[in-house]
C-alpha cells in the first residue's frame, strides 16, 4: 500500500509539473510580445524585399535613361552631319554653277584676218592723207577663213587647280576631279599662291 501511495504521489507531481510547463509554453507562444516580434520581423522582411525591388527598378530606369541619352546624342550627331553634308553639297553645286558661268564667259573668240591688199590700200591712203575710206574690191573678200581653226588656249594645270580652289573646292575633291594626287594639288596651290602674292 505504501508503494501504491508513493506511485500516486509521484504521478501527481509529474502531472502538475507537466501542466505548469505546458501552460508556460503556451503563454510564451501566445504572448503579445512574441506576436509583435513576429509581425515586426515579417514587416522588416517585406520592407527589405521592397527596397531590393525598388533598387533594381531604379537601376533599370537609370540604364534606360542612359541608353536614351546616348541614342539622342547619336541622333543629334547624325542630324548635324546630315546638315553639314547638305550644306557642303549646296556649296559644291553653287561652285560648279559659278565655274560653268566663268568658263562660258572666258571663251576666246578668234579675230578675223584681213587680207594683204586691203592692208596695203589702207596704208597708202593714210600716207596720202586722204580722209576717204579705202575702196573695197568686190572681187576680194574682206574677211577670209583661216586654214586651221583657232581654238582657245586651254588653261594650265595650275590655273585649273587655282580656279577650283578659289571656287571653294577642297584639295581632295580637286584631285578626284582632275585625276591627280592630293600632293600635286597642294603643290600647285602653294606655287600659284606664291605667284599671286609676288
Amino acid at each position: 500500500m505504501n508503494i501504491s501511495l508513493l506511485f500516486s504521489i509521484a504521478s501527481l507531481i509529474l502531472w502538475a509539473f507537466s501542466f505548469v510547463y505546458v501552460r508556460s509554453l503556451i503563454i510564451r507562444q501566445t504572448s503579445k510580445e512574441r506576436i509583435l516580434a513576429e509581425f515586426r520581423d515579417e514587416v522588416d522582411r517585406l520592407i527589405a524585399d521592397i527596397d531590393a525591388a525598388t533598387d533594381r527598378d531604379i537601376a533599370l530606369i537609370e540604364d534606360r535613361v542612359k541608353s536614351l541619352k546616348s541614342l539622342l546624342e547619336d541622333t543629334d550627331k547624325r542630324i548635324l552631319a546630315y546638315k553639314k553634308e547638305i550644306h557642303r553639297r549646296t556649296v559644291e553645286e553653287q561652285a560648279y554653277a559659278e565655274l560653268g558661268r566663268r568658263q562660258g564667259r572666258s571663251v576666246i573668240k578668234p579675230e578675223p584676218v584681213q587680207d594683204a591688199p586691203l592692208f596695203e590700200q589702207e596704208k597708202a591712203a593714210t600716207a596720202a592723207g586722204s580722209s576717204a575710206e579705202p575702196a573695197e574690191n568686190p572681187s576680194q573678200p574682206r574677211f577670209v577663213r583661216a586654214e586651221t581653226e583657232l581654238k582657245p588656249k586651254a588653261p594650265s594645270f595650275s590655273e585649273q587647280v587655282l580656279e577650283l580652289y578659289l571656287a571653294g573646292f577642297s584639295p581632295e575633291l580637286i584631285a578626284s576631279k582632275l585625276k591627280v594626287t592630293v600632293a600635286e594639288v597642294d603643290l600647285a596651290i602653294n606655287v600659284s599662291g606664291k605667284k599671286r602674292n609676288s
